[in-house]
């Protein structure tokens, strides 16, 4: 079997490890089933080839920005070229590869991703047209791994609805994907709990001797991502609350922390994004036990993972690594896209009571978390290790059923996929006030940002009627262009009155 396999990933100047983790995973799991002839779509083809070994070419290209009538006409565009088989996109198109990619595919499959909601439109319509071009020309199309929205747009929502359902498969992390996916019109028995692929990604020797520097003594794993991403807490607050946490996580396990970049680059003599943060938070911590490491890569980290006394940050792939490791961890949550992901990856492993939100947080929970986890360490690990074994089983099966169901391109009638087990829950009664803020913080997150795209809608709008208003002003008109024109203006003063009311409601919020 043939098969194109998309993923966030191939990128010459940025390593982000959670994406390349799970498209490897998706690469390994197939191949082990037989599949050898693989093509990646990444970001820069030579890129990922020269990672993973096999053939690769460029995305169709989408844009990233609140509008997306572009977006749209170029999903028109390329479906319609695979439609009629003309040549009607320009010779130089990377759309033009892409057809020609699924033409000589058996099948089409989408690597796991946190990436299918309004925050990415980029993604959401490379996936949708990719979707499309695999269902004009007859091929079977499926999704592993995924978290759908939290929030999703209403614009967005025909382009998940064409993704999702013709889908012969779905692999939801999540419950709430897992809801989600059939609210966008998965098929019957299509959709499935699974654990994240990145679960499945085993470090070899050579990654645990790359890593060997890193443990001469007892060491906690940190990863931070290098914003906030919230308007509840400044990016030098972030950063202090983050060195301070840290420090006194060092003098609890007595131990020293590593800060491992999630996202990053190998290049020499450059730092970016996660790098650069932890640079900063290493400084501000003024304590020589906080130390940023190199750029690592997934196996890496992995590997790391394994001897770690505990792991803790806001990212959210580290989990996964702990998960697989039977490694204790404590997630942090600040907003509702980390909180509803670290949520559902720790529920799959029982562990829910140890995701904390941003208030949690600065309140000293995490020591209270740390502390338990720390003094109950014997019976954590045995939990996670019985947990892990049901779960190794879990993630065999899901692929063991979504292999053959891509190859005959029928439904795969999979039903529940993860195996129901145990929940390790807090003995303290501080869990059930983190729950609570956990939902507040969700119910928050998605007013707030419901709020500010319905104010970017109308700014949209009013640039729209004053654009009209211009062109139907000045000069003698006839009288159904005036009346235009006064229903313009009208409309105009409409619109920058509920604009106005809607940007008071915002600050508001914010405060």
């Amino acid at each position: 079997m043939r098969v194109l396999l998309i993923g966030d990933i191939g990128w010459r100047d940025l390593y982000h490890l959670g994406d390349e983790a799970m498209t490897e995973v998706a690469l390994d799991s197939l191949q082990a089933r037989g599949v050898t002839d693989v093509t990646l779509v990444g970001g820069h083809p030579d890129c990922a080839s020269a990672r993973y070994g096999v053939p690769s070419i460029a995305r169709i290209g989408f844009r990233g920005t609140p509008d997306r009538s572009h977006n749209a006409a170029r999903y028109e565009a390329v479906v319609d070229a695979a439609r009629s088989g003309r040549r009607t996109l320009p010779d130089d198109d990377p759309a033009i590869a892409v057809i020609e990619a699924v033409r000589t595919s058996d099948a089409v499959l989408v690597a796991g991703g946190g990436n299918l909601n309004s925050f990415f439109p980029q993604h959401i319509f490379e996936r949708a047209s990719l979707a499309a071009v695999a269902a004009v020309l007859g091929k079977p199309f499926a999704l592993t791994s995924q978290t759908i929205g939290p929030l999703i747009r209403r614009q967005d929502e025909p382009y998940l609805r064409s993704l999702l359902g013709p889908a012969v498969g779905i692999g939801a992390r999540e419950r709430h994907t897992l809801a989600s996916a059939h609210a966008f019109g998965a098929g019957e028995g299509r959709a499935a709990s699974t654990m994240d692929d990145a679960f499945g990604l085993l470090p070899r020797a050579e990654d645990r001797a790359s890593v060997a520097r890193y443990q001469d003594e007892p060491y906690i794993v940190a990863s931070f991502a290098e914003n906030p991403s919230t308007p509840s807490i400044t990016k030098d607050g972030y950063y202090r609350l983050a060195a301070k946490t840290l420090v006194e996580l060092a003098d609890l396990y007595r131990a020293k922390v590593l800060l491992v970049p999630h996202a990053g680059t190998f290049q020499e003599g450059r730092l970016v994004r996660d790098q650069v943060s932890n640079e900063t938070i290493a400084a501000l911590a003024r304590d020589d036990r906080v130390q940023p490491t190199s750029m690592l890569t997934a196996r890496e980290v992995a590997a790391l993972t394994q001897d770690a006394a505990l792991v803790v940050g806001t990212r959210y792939h580290p989990a996964i690594f702990a998960a697989r490791t039977a490694t204790p961890a404590v997630s942090l949550a600040p907003t509702m896209y980390s909180s509803v992901r670290m949520r559902g990856a720790s529920a799959n492993v029982g562990l829910e009571d140890y995701v904390l939100d941003l208030a949690s947080w600065r309140s000293g929970l995490v020591l209270r978390a740390a502390r338990e986890l720390l003094d109950d360490d014997r019976a954590v690990r045995a939990h996670m290790t019985s947990v892990r074994e049901t779960r190794i089983a879990d993630h065999e099966a899901w692929w063991d059923a979504l292999v053959p169901s891509m190859k005959d391109g029928q439904p795969i009638t999979l039903g529940e996929c993860l195996t129901p087990v145990d929940s390790y829950a807090s003995p303290g009664t501080w869990a059930t006030a983190a729950r609570s803020l956990l939902d507040e913080t969700e119910r928050h997150d998605r007013q707030r940002m419901t709020l500010k795209w319905r104010i970017d809608e109308l700014e949209r709008e009013v640039r729209e009627l004053r654009r009209a208003s211009a062109e139907n002003g000045g000069g003698r008109k006839g009288r159904r262009r005036t009346r235009l024109a006064k229903a313009v203006r009208a409309r105009l003063r409409t619109v920058i009155r509920r604009l106005r009311s809607l940007r008071r409601a915002g600050r508001r919020q914010g405060d």
